[in-house]
């Protein structure tokens, strides 16, 4: 017995997906059955009227060729890299140009009414210990010029060890136990100098806009959302992050390295201080080397005292 079903349509009428790599052509008629041919060389040449441009072309051909799709994988996964590694940082500090600076400021406000909530505590300094400070931030503020974002000085206290940072906002907070660490005027003022270098250069925006570009870009590349994704996206993101913020780190050292030796002849009260610094980690058992590097926020204390010189 015979089955077969002799269907006549108009070619304009079929859907004809051309054979892509090792995928063979199909065949898809209005009413959605699918026709495989054996031989797709023949079924081609009788459909070549209706057959899309590219079947039988040049890119047709590099379809099928796999050395090429491998040079091309390789060129994908560079260019993926080259943008993860330099076009993302140069993204950001272009972006960083054009966000409004209120947007900044509210950051910065935000960001210091959770520290003070949960983590910094009321300054306990003199207040003749802490004007002695804020005129050295203002001097340094007016022999430096003018900054993105106005900075200013705040001081506040933790229970945590000697620590300076800066906000988005341009405020610079120093912890009660820095000024007491340092034993010179000028050992505590490379400390301002490196975070009023990260107000100068935005880094604490540009880390923000940086972390917002991973995880989108990283979202777009992988396509889903699944728990697995979202794990691995979120290890990534921080793992580069991290990385850019030892970037702005040693940056921030340049500039405070630079102004130093401008204003006193030398680097040697920031080696100092850094040494304190270094004494005061070891001192609370929070030893650097037992950290692997790509966890890190900043630098080693050691390397950044070998990278100033002498």
């Amino acid at each position: 017995m015979d089955d077969r079903v002799v269907q006549t349509v108009p070619v304009s009428s079929v859907t004809i997906d051309p054979p892509l790599g090792r995928l063979p052509m199909k065949v898809i008629w209005p009413d959605g059955a699918l026709f495989i041919p054996n031989d797709a060389s023949a079924c081609a040449a009788a459909l070549a009227p209706a057959l899309p441009a590219r079947f039988g072309s040049c890119l047709h051909r590099l379809e099928r060729h796999w050395p090429m799709i491998g040079v091309s994988l390789m060129v994908t996964l560079l260019l993926c890299i080259g943008f993860f590694t330099h076009g993302i940082p140069w993204l950001s500090r272009a972006l960083v140009v054009v966000i409004p600076s209120p947007v900044a400021q509210h950051v910065g406000e935000h960001v210091l009414d959770t520290l003070d909530d949960h983590f910094l505590l009321p300054s306990q300094l003199s207040k003749a210990q802490q004007q002695a400070v804020r005129a050295q931030f203002e001097a340094l503020q007016t022999r430096l010029g003018p900054f993105p974002v106005p900075p200013r000085l705040l001081f506040r206290a933790s229970e945590s060890g000697p620590n300076a940072f800066a906000l988005s906002d341009g405020t610079v907070i120093v912890l009660d136990s820095l000024v007491t660490l340092a034993e010179t005027p000028a050992q505590l003022e490379s400390v301002l100098l490196h975070e009023l270098g990260h107000v100068q250069h935005e880094h604490v925006m540009q880390a923000m806009v940086r972390s917002v570009l991973l995880s989108v870009s990283v979202m777009v590349i992988t396509g889903e959302s699944s728990g697995v994704i979202d794990t691995l996206s979120g290890a990534g993101v921080f793992v580069m992050s991290q990385g850019y913020s030892r970037e702005a780190e040693e940056e921030a050292d340049a500039y405070a390295a630079s102004h130093m030796r401008a204003l006193y002849g030398t680097v040697a009260p920031m080696k100092a201080m850094f040494e304190a610094l270094h004494e005061s980690v070891a001192t609370q058992g929070d030893e650097e080397e037992a950290v692997p590097q790509w966890l890190m926020t900043h630098p080693r204390l050691v390397e950044r005292i070998e990278a100033l010189g002498e």
